[in-house]
């Protein structure tokens, strides 16, 4: 085979197998683009409006080349973080857990696999179960067949199984798992009540001894009063990178990364 026609076929088949996590939030980052534009087009015009005066023209031109720049900057920052971000982020998080390698893992509200397929990558002699409601609105492209391929081109398919679930009534016995992890999911549910179910049933199937691990952008606070009720024990809150705090600011605390981790209890609590 030519060398040439080698590295072209080399190229495509690498880009056929390689992992892709979808954007978050995909409305969102559609929206900030679209006023990132218009504001930009606005922008402009006043800059070069023979009908505006000076002071006028000069102030709605600065106004709207604010606007213009978060917007856009949010949009590009948002596809940086689905894209690279996140992807980079997940190691560090999943290192937070004492891992032995034969863990039988739970992924809460798995989406296209990202914290699935690096779990499973630290059981070989265990395995990584995920489930979804699989919601466009929450990340593009999201379908149980997309993170199927996802632990295909990771290589990890033979020890990870994918299920259609609710989070709020999981679909396994009481102490199933050694490690529950969550990643952006429990803030999408707006009633309190909703959000405290679905740390219940996590607890639920969590084995004693087992730990938790969610990653979320709010009610961090909720999370960690909760798994201090259910006698979870070592349970942190972690927000120590200086990105985070950067990440807090710039979107006026509207997005809050940070983690909750804890150790489900020898004799556990596993209601209230």
């Amino acid at each position: 085979m030519p060398p040439l026609k080698f590295v072209a076929e080399a190229k495509s088949h690498l880009k056929r197998h390689r992992p892709s996590y979808g954007i978050d939030a995909p409305g969102l980052v559609k929206t900030f683009f679209f006023i990132g534009t218009g504001a930009l087009v606005v922008a402009l015009t006043a800059a070069h409006a023979p009908w505006l005066g000076g002071v006028l023209a000069l102030a709605l031109s600065a106004l709207t080349w604010l606007v213009a720049v978060y917007a856009l900057g949010m949009g590009f920052y948002m596809l940086y973080g689905s894209l690279i971000g996140k992807v980079r982020e997940r190691h560090r998080l999943l290192e937070l857990v004492p891992w032995t390698g034969s863990e039988t893992v739970l992924d809460v509200g798995c989406g296209r696999g990202l914290f699935l397929t690096a779990a499973a990558s630290r059981v070989p002699l265990g395995r990584a179960v995920g489930i979804d409601l699989w919601l466009a609105k929450d990340q593009s492209g999201n379908r149980l067949g997309a993170t199927l391929a996802n632990a295909r081109a990771e290589g990890v398919a033979d020890r990870v199984e994918v299920l259609t679930a609710d989070a709020r009534q999981l679909p396994f016995a009481d102490d199933t798992f050694d490690v529950v992890v969550s990643h952006w999911v429990v803030h999408n549910l707006d009633k309190p009540s909703d959000r405290l179910r679905v740390l219940d049933e996590m607890a639920r199937v969590l084995k004693p001894g087992g730990w938790l691990l969610i990653a979320d952008i709010e009610n961090h606070a909720e999370y960690v009063s909760r798994l201090k009720a259910l006698d979870f024990i070592d349970v942190r809150y972690i927000v120590s990178r200086f990105w985070d705090q950067v990440r807090a600011l710039i979107t006026f605390r509207t997005f809050r990364p940070g983690t909750v981790i804890g150790r489900s209890h020898d004799f556990k609590k596993v209601s209230l």
